[in-house]
């Protein structure tokens, strides 16, 4: 007999178990190994079996030691959540620390400003320069690529200004401006 031979009485009594033991090899055999631990049996599937069908005693150990996994895998689960949360609010934090450090420094609107020069410029001569036909993939390449940067530069000025704009409005006690669409 094998661990998947008695996946059927296991799941009689902790029915999210049984799954498991059905599963590849080492994960049954791993799981079985548990199972007989938690109930106090030799690791044989013929032992698990036999005390889980003549004694109530070993079932009832069986669906503790399942509540007891399924809390620590929901107690995992929420750990992954909060180290996600932590991780998100650490890059809004770093975000926010470059806006304000940079705030009054020239280097961010200079970027910004020879990103918009070159990318004028590049759509001028698209427009008024002739381009070689085996060069137009290239180009079209070259132009998709730039403009992510020329658009993440003014979002860093637009979206900060307007975060700030508002902010400061609520901490006066303005009220915010609201748009309606007639």
């Amino acid at each position: 007999m094998n661990w998947k031979d008695i996946a059927g009485v296991v799941g009689d009594v902790a029915g999210s178990v049984a799954p498991l033991l059905g599963g590849p090899l080492g994960l049954a055999v791993s799981i079985g190994s548990q199972i007989a631990g938690a109930i106090g049996t030799p690791n044989k599937p013929d032992a698990v079996a036999a005390a889980l069908k003549n004694d109530p005693g070993a079932a009832l150990k069986l669906q503790e030691w399942a509540t007891q996994e399924r809390e620590q895998i929901r107690q995992a689960n929420i750990e992954l959540q909060r180290i996600a949360l932590d991780e998100h609010k650490a890059i809004l934090a770093d975000r926010q620390n470059a806006r304000l450090m940079h705030k009054d420094h020239w280097m961010p609107s200079a970027i910004t400003l020879l990103l918009l020069f070159v990318m004028f410029g590049e759509l001028v001569m698209l427009f008024f320069l002739k381009i070689p036909p085996e060069n137009r993939d290239l180009i079209v390449s070259i132009s998709s690529n730039y403009l992510p940067f020329v658009a993440g530069a003014v979002y860093y000025w637009v979206s900060s200004t307007k975060e700030a704009n508002d902010r400061e409005k609520q901490q006066n006690g303005q009220p915010q401006e609201r748009k309606t669409w007639n």
